[in-house]
């Protein structure tokens, strides 16, 4: 079992509800850049499939009037705990200083010398234990149990909520999943080359969905631990007083379920 912990390169935000910003102000968008990147890597697939530029943009208008008279109520909220609460919930699955005698996550006070509080400082020493606790909670991660102690209660970091969807792990499926689609557009030769893989049927009655989607999440739930055992033997630690820091590269598996409507 890997010990080491896993690093993070992403900064701490607090949960800010973008549907409570003000229009104009520059912070309700402090993904801008992101999105941009994501636009460019779609467009420049659309271009190079004989769109002309006019044509991009009289599509890209459409597709807005198109989005600003959508129905639907729900709002999508900046939470910026995600890659966090992601690495958290990895150590306390895997680091044997949180484990029970089963080798199981154990259930842990708030503070002490091993409780949440340690949990979240050793892998992040500027994160606010508290909100930390308050986003899992909130997305059902994890709840408190007998004697003060909280549980953990999911083997994977649950970002599902049934009032609003979350900005951060949705845009960053999106962009992965364009980037390995359009890599070959804008890289090099001697870039790694990604990869996507698909199993489906469309000819499976609807009532095996729930029992398919229960099949494939705890298959590749054990796929995903293997991957993350070969991520940590291979991590670099970072040292935050490093002058010159080694230039490292984002790795990883993504994996999602498809159901698609009958017709």
């Amino acid at each position: 079992m890997a010990t080491r912990r896993r690093a993070s390169h992403s900064r701490h935000h607090s949960w800010v509800d973008m549907s409570k910003k003000k229009k104009g102000n520059p912070s309700a968008a402090p993904s801008a850049q992101t999105s941009r990147e994501l636009l460019i890597q779609i467009i420049t697939f659309l271009k190079r499939s004989g769109l002309s530029k006019a044509d991009l943009l009289s599509e890209c208008r459409a597709a807005i009037e198109h989005a600003s008279e959508t129905k639907s109520q729900l709002k999508v909220v900046h939470v910026g705990l995600t890659q966090d609460s992601a690495d958290i919930v990895n150590r306390w699955l895997r680091d044997p200083i949180y484990l029970n005698a089963a080798g199981k996550p154990d259930d842990l006070l708030l503070k002490g010398s091993r409780s949440f509080t340690s949990l979240v400082k050793s892998h992040r020493p500027s994160a606010t234990p508290s909100k930390v606790l308050g986003y899992l909670i909130e997305y059902g991660n994890v709840k408190k149990v007998a004697a003060g102690r909280f549980r953990l209660v999911h083997r994977y970091l649950n970002h599902s909520h049934p009032k609003h969807i979350t900005f951060e792990p949705n845009l960053r499926f999106l962009s992965d999943a364009i980037q390995v689609s359009t890599k070959p557009l804008s890289r090099s030769e001697k870039s790694p080359r990604l990869y996507w893989h698909c199993a489906n049927s469309s000819r499976v009655d609807p009532r095996h969905a729930q029992e398919f989607l229960r099949f494939s999440r705890q298959r590749s739930l054990s796929f995903m631990h293997e991957i993350n055992d070969w991520l940590d033997e291979h991590e670099v630690e970072i040292s935050v007083t490093e002058k010159n820091p080694k230039k490292l590269k984002r790795l990883g598996v993504g994996l999602f379920g498809i159901c698609a409507d009958s017709d």
